[in-house]
């Protein structure tokens, strides 16, 4: 599939490959920008510029999927974690990434992987990764009349700079980057079609696992309260959640909900 990259950023793309493949490092960047502003297009365009193999299976749209995908894959490759999906909830969701890339520093380096974590804001990143780990930012963003495909390249000092300076009000104009305004075209380097539906089954697994939790949250509140301030025994309550025409819980179960917070 063919795709456009900006002159200005090509030589820079270029230099990171190279460093990565002759000097024994890895790469992360971080790609941003408002919902629908093309931010994960631009990012597959890089991808396919670092690794001439990039293909949909290195898209990742989840902590677990990210993990598994630095495990498996091979040397040199550019993996996408997409986190825009989750953008109503992206701090709760980047703790999951900050955590994965915490513990996997060390096999991302072995393996010289290139990584772009896509998000809505590069502000909601974890400080650590803002400032150290990530070694650029590319923030994409709407003209003035609404169009999409421009984007400005913040290099390490300047990306270091405005998470300390904007991070507060969320400004990306101090500083300003020492680049011009670069552009990209709507071109997917996978599958589009591919592409959107993975994306909406993740979204679907994703509501439905924090719904999950929130309901659980909820249950083991009710039966610390029916336990401590209504002293009702674990075994009256495991026969009142089966009057319910509910899946019963053992005695352990609300023992461990009661004394450790949860089963």
């Amino acid at each position: 599939m063919s795709y456009y990259i900006d002159p200005i950023v090509q030589p820079q793309l270029e230099k990171i490959s190279g460093l990565v493949r002759k000097k024994d490092r890895d790469w992360v960047g971080v790609v941003d920008g408002e919902e629908g502003s093309g931010k994960s297009v631009l990012a597959q365009q890089i991808a396919k510029k670092l690794d001439p193999k990039f293909n949909i299976d290195k898209i990742c749209f989840n902590a677990d999927q990210f993990v598994k995908c630095i495990k498996t894959c091979a040397k040199f490759s550019c993996i996408i974690l997409d986190e825009g999906y989750a953008s109503a909830n992206a701090r709760a969701s980047l703790t999951e990434v900050n955590r994965s890339l915490v513990a996997l520093g060390t096999e991302m380096r072995q393996r010289n992987l290139f990584i772009l974590i896509v998000l809505p804001t590069f502000f909601d990143l974890d400080k650590y990764f803002a400032l150290w780990r990530s070694r650029c930012l590319f923030h994409v963003y709407f003209t003035k009349e609404g169009n999409r495909g421009r984007y400005i390249l913040f290099p390490k000092t300047a990306k270091k700079l405005l998470y300390l300076n904007g991070r507060k009000k969320y400004d990306y104009r101090k500083p300003r980057s020492p680049y011009p305004a670069c552009q990209f075209r709507n071109e997917y380097t996978v599958d589009e079609m591919e592409y959107r539906y993975n994306k909406s089954q993740a979204f679907k697994k994703r509501t439905v696992s924090n719904l999950a939790r929130r309901w659980k949250g909820q249950r083991d509140a009710l039966i610390k309260e029916m336990y401590h301030n209504f002293k009702v025994s674990s075994i009256d309550i495991s026969r009142k959640i089966e009057d319910w025409k509910e899946r019963g819980l053992s005695q352990r179960e609300i023992q461990n909900i009661v004394q450790l917070g949860g089963v």
